[in-house]
């Protein structure tokens, strides 16, 4: 299992890597970063992202996801990746 942290708003926020079917690395993230890097709608001028940063934050990460799936062995993660993003994983 690869992780990593990501640093945003003075709180950590734990985070999976996982390879693609080409053999990039895929970040995944929480959906509690999710709701710190977009706190505002869509329809907001700056597209409801809290800053720059969260705005590019944001486009690194490939997939967000609810906690307990950031704990599953690769295998598991990766199969609930599938269910939506069939394309990126064999």
């Amino acid at each position: 299992m690869k992780t990593t942290e990501i640093q945003f708003g003075g709180k950590t926020y734990p985070c999976r890597i996982v390879e693609s079917i080409d053999g990039e690395e895929l970040l995944i993230a929480p959906t509690t970063l999710l709701d710190a890097l977009q706190p505002g709608g869509f329809g907001d001028d700056n597209e409801g992202f809290a800053s720059d940063e969260a705005k590019s934050l944001y486009d690194e990460i490939f997939y967000f996801t609810d906690e307990r799936s950031l704990q599953l062995p690769d295998d598991e993660l990766v199969t609930e990746l599938k269910e939506s993003n069939a394309d990126w994983f064999e």
